[in-house]
């Protein structure tokens, strides 16, 4: 692929690594296949013994830097990184991690201008042993005063920017956390977030930092360093460890396959007044605009995860898995038996490991009767969903798609001005 080579954002990534022969490789391999040209790799490593060296030793030549010695930890191994670094941006890829794709790079910077811009930041992958879950990370920077809101891994600091702001080695007490410090003294500095929405960095979740009790404390302590709102940012680490508590207990499993399941797909079927059923979805936190009606007899998968615009109607007979978060929007008519789904399962995974990722639904479209919308679709504006199509990849807007797998047929006006009502009752 052509990127058009631009010097003003070559990235500098950094891998650290101890002692991982298993999984050094990939990592690196990862950086090389990037298609984005105006690169370059900088690998610390500890002084490893278990052959970890002699593999980064086997890319030297294609190396900007790299060196193989005792250090104090990780972010020690960082700060070194970031000291060789001579591009225009830094990257994180850890060994074990590696880029969801090819085009990761190239995707973030292709034709961008992050004039004024300190940090880039994205979405990531979350991989266990059970299960693969896309990350979105917020595009309010705000919510950084309380948590984070992306991983450090799937950022891109300006380099001189990160040479002001290094790991501060000498703050024990934050452990493992010290690049949510670095990226929660940025925030407070008033440096400048912009997220691309990009899926950057695929991580496993069985690592060092897995660990909530201990994350949600170090994150209180990080917050609450400067000494202001720290009785909120107290309560918010309570509420939080409580939340975490309870979702580990048989009865949050309970609790929620009796209000999110059993009651949603069995009993509000049953009730023909649909203000009644309205009032139930929103209180298990469905978020539904203005004139938005739902029909009885639908299936429904994390309701709680659905955010539905203004005067939007969904037929009978809809199965809508909501795992990956669904989000619709003004005006939406979604026909009979539509399904709408949200996880699946990696067919090349040795445990059949399950995939969630979003689905978006934009303003005017309209779904046809016994159409599906497979994962991670994005429906445009004005977009026409025939009958019976499996749409697998992203439609543009006003396009209207048929077939399976759904393909253009056409184009509709633009000129779209309406809302989708149902007055029918009992239904």
């Amino acid at each position: 692929m052509s990127n058009g080579i631009d010097n003003k954002n070559k990235v500098s990534v950094i891998t650290v690594v101890f002692n991982d022969v298993g999984h050094i490789r990939k990592t690196m391999e990862s950086f090389f296949s990037q298609t984005w040209e105006e690169k370059e790799y900088v690998v610390i490593d500890g002084g490893s013994t278990d052959g970890t060296a002699d593999i980064i030793k086997e890319y030297s030549n294609r190396l900007a830097y790299w060196c193989s010695e005792k250090d104090n930890g990780i972010y020690d191994a960082m700060n070194k990184g970031i000291s060789k670094a001579t591009g225009k941006w830094i990257n994180f890829l850890n060994s074990g991690d590696t880029y969801v794709s090819k085009d990761t790079l190239y995707n973030v910077f292709h034709n961008k201008n992050y004039e004024g811009t300190d940090i880039i930041y994205g979405n990531s992958i979350e991989l266990s042993q059970k299960t693969k879950i896309r990350k979105i990370a917020s595009t309010n920077a705000t919510l950084l005063e309380f948590s984070p809101i992306y991983r450090h891994g799937s950022s891109f600091v300006r380099t001189d920017v990160h040479k002001k702001f290094l790991f501060e080695t000498s703050k024990k007490k934050f452990g493992y956390a010290l690049d949510w410090d670095v990226i929660y003294r940025m925030y407070k500095s008033g440096c400048k977030f912009e997220k691309s929405n990009t899926d950057i960095e695929c991580y496993v979740k069985e690592g060092v930092s897995n660990r909530p009790i201990k994350n949600l404390w170090y994150n209180y302590l990080i917050t609450s360093q400067y000494g202001k709102r720290r009785i909120r940012k107290f309560f918010f680490f309570l509420k939080a460890i409580s939340v975490n508590e309870l979702k580990r207990t048989s009865l949050y499993k309970i609790m929620h396959a009796l209000f999110l399941t059993y009651f949603v797909n069995d009993i509000l079927p049953l009730i023909p007044f649909w203000n009644m059923r309205k009032s139930y979805l929103k209180l298990i936190r469905m978020k539904m605009g203005n004139g938005t009606f739902i029909m009885k007899d639908n299936y429904f998968i994390n309701p709680n995860l659905i955010t539905i615009g203004n005067h939007s109607h969904i037929n009978r007979g809809c199965t809508i898995d909501a795992r990956g978060k669904i989000k619709i929007g003004n005006s939406v008519s979604i026909s009979h038996n539509v399904n709408i789904i949200t996880g699946s399962h990696d067919i090349h995974s040795f445990n059949f490991v399950g995939e969630f990722k979003e689905i978006n639904i934009s303003d005017y479209v309209w779904i046809g009767i016994g159409a599906t919308i497979l994962q991670g679709v994005r429906i445009g504006k004005g977009a026409v969903v025939c009958a019976g199509a499996v749409v697998t990849k992203n439609v543009d807007d006003y396009e209207i798609v048929a077939g399976i797998p759904a393909s253009p047929i056409g184009k509709r006006e633009k000129d779209l001005d309406y809302k989708c009502y149902w007055t029918t009752p009992l239904t």
